[in-house]
């Protein structure tokens, strides 16, 4: 109930009594009566909408299923990730599958009564069935669950999946890097071949370092002919945004592209069509060409190993790299590049070290027995 004191100012009231029988007083004053009757109003929505929260009892993981957890991940997931990193979502909910078909903790488990013993299990029912590195993606993906749950609907903090041993025993082995002179004899045959654009294709791929995706979302807005640069829009990040890394233009891809703009006309938005791109294609042509040119079949990621040692050997610093392979640090660089172009010449310093010591002992030792006779 609103009143006016003597001072001329409206003092508001509010008093509600909650289901649990607490009495809660507000009162505040203003300058108009409208203003108060107003703050009245809202105050006692809200102090209503606040009792009728508590009346419904919310889920705490102490009463949360695991079965429901992973449903309320995947539905998460497959909310996050776009159609075109839909594969991801995949992956999660293939994680969740498998972790389930084991049988030792079934969907009706409690999350409270998980235990580290029982995960430990499920790790080893899995490493019978699949590899190593298949099994370390797994435990990935449930780990980061876990922490998911932790954030958003407070899950116990301690992560049952945490320091489980590697599934994988040896290291990972690099992607296949072709030579140049491989390189060199797809791009020939490619030139000649029906499909012209897949030689513009590939020769984009080595002058940009390029991955498959950020070809396929390249627009001609994103070459700058006047600038000299090329952007390349890639969700290589931890929250997955979208960016555009700018690179410089070669002199020589400006010219193909150029004339390839005025093949296909300016309407196109995208430069080249999702059909010599499509991630369910594999690009095949591109294993056809390596078959046709009598090579081993190599990818795009090849191709973009093969950039950046290039580049490398050839004298540019690895800061110069790092900046073409869009890197966030060197040390991730660094596994991109191959050694077997570049001679190891600490081999042949030390081979012409010793062989100049055994020189000079050969001649101090002629020396010393001319003397002595």
């Amino acid at each position: 109930m609103a009143f006016q004191m003597k001072n001329g100012k409206w003092k508001g009231q509010v008093y509600y009594t909650d289901r649990n029988g607490k009495v809660h007083r507000k009162t505040k004053n203003f300058d108009r009566k409208r203003d108060t009757q107003q703050w009245q109003n809202e105050e006692r929505n809200r102090l209503e909408l606040a009792d009728q929260e508590a009346e419904t009892p919310q889920k705490s993981f102490r009463n949360l299923l695991v079965g429901e957890w992973a449903e309320l991940y995947m539905e998460h997931a497959f909310n996050t990730f776009t159609d075109e990193n839909c594969k991801l979502a995949k992956e999660k909910q293939r994680a969740f599958r498998r972790f389930f078909e084991t049988g030792i903790l079934p969907p009706t488990t409690p999350v409270s009564n998980v235990r580290k013993k029982d995960i430990l299990d499920v790790f080893n029912a899995l490493k019978k069935q699949y590899s190593g590195k298949n099994l370390d993606r797994q435990i990935k993906n449930l780990k980061a669950g876990w922490y998911w749950g932790i954030d958003y609907i407070e899950m116990p903090e301690a992560n049952p999946f945490c320091r489980l041993p590697k599934g994988a025993t040896t290291e990972e082995e690099p992607h296949y890097m072709p030579p140049l002179e491989d390189m060199l004899k797809v791009l020939k045959l490619a030139a000649k071949s029906d499909e012209p654009q897949h030689y513009l294709v590939l020769f984009t791929l080595l002058m940009t370092a390029a991955r498959r995706v950020e070809m396929r979302r390249l627009t001609w807005a994103d070459v700058k002919f006047m600038g000299e640069q090329i952007g390349l829009r890639t969700r290589k990040r931890k929250d997955r945004i979208e960016s555009c890394d700018l690179i410089p233009l070669a002199t020589e891809l400006a010219a193909k592209l150029k004339e390839y703009k005025l093949q296909v006309g300016s309407k196109r938005s995208y430069v080249f069509s999702e059909i010599q791109l499509e991630a369910g294609l594999h690009m095949r042509w591109l294993k056809r060409l390596c078959v046709k040119a009598n090579v081993t079949p190599f990818g795009v990621h090849g191709i973009r190993a093969l950039a950046g040692t290039l580049a490398h050997t050839n004298g540019a610093c690895l800061m110069d790299v790092k900046e073409l392979l869009r890197h966030k640090s060197t040390h991730q660089t660094d596994k991109y590049l191959r050694k077997q172009y570049r001679p190891n010449e600490a081999v042949n310093i030390l081979s012409s070290i010793t062989s100049k010591a055994e020189n000079n002992g050969q001649h101090n030792k002629e020396k010393s027995d001319a003397s002595a006779v």
